[in-house]
């Protein structure tokens, strides 16, 4: 009876279909084949990196982000297609490559008005000629971009 139970067992083994890998470990992607769990690389958001005109469409037509050496920064927010609404302030890297931009909105003389404003640019890739990740007022909902950095322009 012993062996029948067995020769039952070792045949419905067979019969059944493979197990699934095992899912990578948080913050790791898969790679080939039996490769085995990849290592992402963290990094660190260097301010130098910011520097420079940004694009949240891409077309350079238009700028969204203007990051200045000094830690003036420009936001243009094009939401409402009848007018843009013109922001300026200062900004700062903080933990987890956070970008925290302290804004004021500008009024129709280009002077600051109101209470500033924060906004969050979480940076989820290292940045090159392309801006990845999160941007929002703080509290407010959080949008991805991917902003393309725009050339400098000649305006003499």
């Amino acid at each position: 009876m012993r062996m029948a139970a067995a020769a039952f067992l070792l045949a419905l083994a067979a019969c059944s279909p493979p197990s699934a890998p095992a899912a990578p470990a948080h913050g790791a992607a898969s790679g080939s084949v039996g490769a085995g769990p990849v290592a992402t690389t963290a990094f660190r958001l260097e301010a130098d990196a910011l520097l420079g005109r940004w694009s949240f469409d891409r077309s350079c037509g238009l700028y969204d982000l203007v990051f200045e050496a000094n830690g003036s920064v420009s936001y243009f927010d094009y939401a409402d297609a009848s007018h843009v609404v013109s922001y300026a302030g200062r900004w700062t890297i903080g933990d987890h490559n956070r970008v925290v931009l302290s804004l004021h909105r500008l009024g129709g003389d280009g002077a600051p008005t109101g209470d500033a404003i924060t906004y969050n640019l979480d940076v989820s890739e290292p940045v090159a000629d392309d801006l990845i990740g999160q941007f929002g007022a703080q509290g407010g909902d959080m949008r991805a971009i991917t902003a393309k950095r725009c050339p400098e322009e000649d305006r003499e």
